[in-house]
């Protein structure tokens, strides 16, 4: 079945479903540049790798996250 343009329902629906994709990997992209899944990276990693050790807080986690960035700020630019 086509729609009032010719165009198929399904290559809508593919249109459709390419366009969420790029958009989940376009904010996956974003969120790792600007740092914001790295606590549930530390989450991930210490449950893989350290099961027996309980995660600090994600408050705690950020404030350090901010406290080494002070000591050394790297590459930051402010």
């Amino acid at each position: 079945m086509t729609d009032r343009t010719g165009v198929s329902r399904p290559a809508l629906a593919r249109a459709g479903a390419g366009l969420a994709r790029g958009w989940r990997a376009l904010r996956w992209y974003v969120k790792e540049v600007v740092g914001e899944n790295d606590y549930e990276h530390y989450v991930t990693h210490l449950r893989r790798h350290h099961p027996d050790t309980q995660p600090m807080s994600r408050r705690e986690f950020e404030r350090r996250k901010t406290d080494r960035m002070d000591v050394d700020p790297g590459s930051r630019c402010c």
